[in-house]
């Protein structure tokens, strides 16, 4: 999601900034095969591959958590729209960077906001809506919106996965490879490393609702080197209730400072 690669990039700008002002941010060419659409597939695997968001789907909320840059917000698909929050907090910087992200059709806001923000080095940031200028931005892809359906990589994470089971009605588990689904960004590459062959089998749990929805998808990441064990939590719903997101109003938005361009180049 080039959303998150923004996102990354403001976090190191303003490490770089604090750091010097004080001494001290989709599929698989290998998926299965899609079983017929006037059923619904047998196969557990398939049923779950089903279930995740597409590009059919309307707007729906979505919340992922234990991810490097954990992020929540709507996608609508459909209507080409997104809005996608991320908050990031630094403890050795001592600062946390809030981060939303608005895309709606070939046009982006960003806004961005800092806390504390008394600490020195740090830039000042205006506090309304930041409209971009594709032409001021080296990745285009930053621009627009960007064709995501799954914030939370479930159907990789599905497709990557082995001895998947249904456990209940609606209910599934299996554990899943990490070491294939890296653009998940679930851990980073020490810990990866770290984990060895338990990389390839992390047990994760999914849930989908009586309308064929995946409304869940929880892993659980054991513990290795100097990273504590975590749980990956992925949660959509809202399906058919959710408000698409809209372009901010013309009092709540400007063109985009220079400040943002810069932390944004990274």
């Amino acid at each position: 999601m080039t959303a998150r690669k923004a996102q990354l990039a403001g976090l190191a700008a303003i490490l770089a900034l604090s750091t010097a002002g004080c001494g001290a941010l989709d599929d698989a060419a290998d998926a299965p095969v899609a079983a017929p659409t006037s059923t619904k597939p047998a196969d557990p695997q398939l049923v779950l591959i089903d279930a995740v968001p597409s590009d059919d789907d309307g707007a729906y909320h979505f919340d992922v958590k234990g991810a490097e840059v954990p992020t929540s917000g709507v996608l609508d698909a459909p209507k080409k729209a997104a809005e996608i929050k991320a908050v990031q907090t630094e403890p050795d910087a001592g600062f946390t960077l809030t981060m939303t992200t608005r895309m709606i059709g070939e046009q982006t806001w960003v806004k961005m906001a800092l806390s504390p923000a008394t600490i020195p080095g740090l830039p000042k940031i205006p506090k309304n809506w930041q409209l971009l200028d594709k032409s001021k931005i080296k990745d285009k892809d930053l621009i627009g919106y960007d064709g995501s359906l799954d914030p939370g990589y479930t159907k990789v994470l599905v497709q990557k996965a082995s001895g998947i089971k249904e456990t209940s009605p609606g209910h599934f588990a299996g554990t899943t490879d990490l070491t294939q689904s890296t653009e998940a960004e679930i851990v980073d590459e020490k810990t990866l490393k770290a984990l060895g062959e338990k990389a390839k089998k992390v047990p994760f749990e999914a849930v989908v609702d009586a309308d064929g929805n995946l409304t869940s998808l929880v892993a659980k990441i054991p513990a290795a080197g100097k990273a504590k064990a975590k749980t990956y939590a992925v949660k959509y719903d809202g399906f058919g209730t959710t408000s698409t997101p809209a372009a901010p109003a013309a009092g709540e938005q400007q063109k985009a400072a220079s400040v943002i361009y810069e932390m944004l180049a990274g």
